[in-house]
């Protein structure tokens, strides 16, 4: 009866531990997906080459990330061109050209919107930060749980054999 238990237990400890081993692997894809989609916005916006080499498991996110920053860095910019515009009109009676005048708003708005798409990537590089290091630490623990696993499987197997020894025939000759 003993042996059917050990034999039964084993395989049961198998079974949880490929389940687990399973687990891991899709935690590390995903970890590894995360990590191509952050290093493709790190520079605050996405190139042509960013969308080709964004896993298909992020892809639905970057678009999303994509319209988020541009219209959050559009208002953001549009909200601080309006605080700075008697600044700005000050500055502009100075010049007399109507073309530099343009010009000069077109760049301090382009300045503006730039910082606040930096502040938008910022914003998605800390979300990442913190869903690595959630992935990370349930992988530590699966890990953990397969160590412990191996460990119970090798007291079963020692347990199995000892049983074998114990209905083990034994032959003397006299």
């Amino acid at each position: 009866m003993g042996l059917l238990i050990f034999a039964y237990r084993k395989l049961d400890i198998i079974r949880r531990k490929n389940d687990l081993q399973y687990r891991l692997m899709d935690l590390t894809r995903k970890l590894s997906d995360l990590q191509q989609y952050a290093a493709n916005i790190a520079d605050g916006s996405v190139s042509m080459s960013d969308m080709m080499n964004t896993p298909s498991s992020m892809f639905g996110r970057q678009m999303m990330y994509m319209q988020y920053a541009h219209n959050g860095a559009l208002f953001g910019a549009q909200q601080k061109f309006t605080m700075m515009q008697p600044m700005i009109s000050m500055q502009m009676q100075q010049m007399p050209d109507l073309n530099m005048q343009a010009m000069y708003q077109n760049w301090i708005f382009k300045n503006l919107y730039d910082q606040e798409r930096e502040r938008m990537g910022k914003q998605e590089a800390k979300l990442l930060n913190e869903q690595e290091k959630q992935i990370q630490a349930e992988k530590a623990k699966i890990e953990t749980q397969i160590k412990l696993l191996e460990q119970e499987y090798e007291a079963c197997k020692q347990g199995e054999d000892r049983s074998v020894q114990m209905f083990k025939p034994e032959y003397t000759s006299q």
